[in-house]
């Protein structure tokens, strides 16, 4: 099982800066925005943690393969690379290749559900991942696809969810500023607030800056200001 604490050091060693943030719950691709300055040679990935554990390992690895391939970025190719990228790198071929038996021989739908959810679960992935793995294996090998309408895949899977990262990482929430910072810096290997914090004393930048750069609410990014200021 990969977790996303693996990832993390991919980012790293691949020259990316990850930006944690908490936007509250977001559809898709709003949990993960990819923002590469060419020029600089600089890459930024701004994460999500209110996001559920699976989707979260699923984003993660998704703009990883956003980093391999910079001049994909962008592009509907670059989408469909990455979406298969992520998938095959939480689930790849020996796991599915496994599990198809297993999940194939179902003779319902409510079962197949229940054996895509046994094995998400025990990987700690997204149901929705399992499937389409599964799909793309079956396909290739030109055996028996799965016999289960996509829509009732969804609107079975906020009942097979993990926690949120955000939820994992903090108690109570939402964190303080200093420990969201802390967490920022030791659980994802980010330097992104060491670097804001440095330029917020060199420029005398104001509390609307981090506001625009993280998204934020003005509350949120005031109370970071205040304790990146010291």
């Amino acid at each position: 099982m990969l977790g996303y604490e693996s990832l993390i050091g991919e980012f790293r060693n691949s020259g990316a800066v990850l930006m944690p943030v908490m936007w509250g719950a977001k559809q898709r691709h709003e949990n993960a925005v990819h923002i590469r300055l060419p020029k600089e040679d600089v890459t930024f990935i701004l994460l999500n943690l209110d996001t559920r554990l699976e989707d979260f390992k699923f984003w993660m690895a998704h703009e990883l393969a956003h980093i391999y391939t910079p001049d994909l970025a962008g592009t509907e190719e670059g989408e469909d690379y990455a979406d298969a990228f992520a998938g095959a790198l939480l689930f790849p071929e020996p796991c599915v290749e496994a599990c198809y038996p297993a999940i194939s021989r179902k003779r319902n739908e409510q079962s197949v559900i229940k054996a895509l959810f046994n094995f998400a679960r025990e990987h700690f992935i997204s149901i929705n991942t399992i499937y389409r793995q599964v799909q793309d294996f079956a396909r290739a090998r030109r055996l028996p696809a799965l016999k289960i309408a996509e829509n009732k895949l969804h609107a079975t899977r906020n009942y097979f969810s993990g926690p949120l990262i955000s939820e994992v990482l903090f108690d109570p929430l939402p964190p303080a500023p200093d420990v969201y910072i802390a967490a920022c810096k030791h659980q994802f290997q980010s330097d992104f607030f060491i670097a804001i914090k440095k330029m917020l004393r060199e420029r005398d930048t104001g509390s609307s800056y981090v506001q625009q750069i993280l998204d934020i609410s003005i509350h949120d990014a005031k109370s970071l200001y205040e304790e990146l200021r010291h």
